[in-house]
């Protein structure tokens, strides 16, 4: 089968082959009745003049498919990628400086919902309500009242069965013909498994951060008697080296006395 472009160039060759005919028909019935046959004007004798004007317009209406077809081929092409990019996993929306949602891709319409055969226009801040809807931090407000280019921001949306997600918003100018802002793209990136994670990492460090508050480390040079074995604190006093540790650390004592001790203290003798 014929490619599109082929038959572009076909229709307006047959264009002219048409118009080519429709001039003989013209001259044989209104300038040369009488004087030639059909054939004879049509293509076998025709005047000298009108060979060249056929045979231009031919030319020309085959030129002109020539280009038509390379432009058709063109905007395909254009119109092919503009799907590819616009149809991916994030979800995108085309929103108007009236807040009306003009344009989604499939990806949005399977997490909030598809506007496409609604016979009313839907607002962005109906669809997706929040707390910086038409005030500052809104996307359609920093990119077309406050005049930048790009803005970025961190919310929570709620999808179409009503679970709330969390989203790193993107928006940047949707331009018109003219090249004038007409209103914003907004990507929606969902980091809501990023956000528990973080949650997560960041109730474990309160953990341990609450259990090494309760834990008490001995570290450093203890000056200790060689004699009696008390130890001297921070603030110079000496005291036993049980209740030193206990006060700095979880240790406990219970108190015992060695087999070496019983024997040289109370006569008692090992087993």
């Amino acid at each position: 089968m014929l490619k599109t472009n082929q038959k572009i160039i076909l229709l307006f060759f047959l264009l002219g082959v048409f118009l080519w005919l429709f001039d003989a028909i013209i001259d044989y019935f209104f300038f040369f009745s009488g004087q030639a046959t059909f054939s004879e004007i049509l293509i076998l004798n025709p005047p000298g003049h009108e060979i060249y004007i056929r045979s231009s317009t031919l030319l020309l209406l085959t030129c002109l498919g020539f280009i038509f077809s390379h432009y058709i081929r063109e905007l395909k092409q254009s119109k092919t990628r503009l799907q590819n990019i616009f149809n991916n996993v994030i979800p995108i929306c085309i929103t108007n400086s009236e807040y009306e949602i003009i344009g989604t891709n499939s990806s949005y319409d399977t997490r909030f919902g598809s506007v496409r055969n609604r016979k009313i226009s839907v607002k962005c801040y109906e669809e997706r309500p929040g707390r910086q809807c038409r005030e500052d931090g809104c996307p359609v407000v920093e990119i077309l009242k406050k005049n930048k280019e790009l803005f970025t921001c961190d919310t929570v949306k709620a999808d179409r069965e009503g679970s709330n997600h969390h989203y790193i918003v993107t928006a940047t100018p949707y331009l018109d013909l003219e090249g004038n802002k007409a209103g914003i793209i907004e990507t929606f990136q969902d980091i809501t498994p990023r956000k528990q994670l973080e949650k997560e990492k960041e109730k474990l460090i309160n953990n341990l951060q609450e259990a090494l508050a309760q834990v008490k480390v001995l570290s450093g040079f203890l000056p200790i008697c060689a004699s009696c074995k008390k130890i001297r604190d921070d603030k110079g006093y000496w005291t036993q080296i049980e209740t030193y540790i206990r006060n700095h650390s979880e240790a406990e004592f219970s108190h015992g006395i060695c087999p070496d001790c019983a024997e040289k203290n109370y006569g008692y003798t090992k087993n």
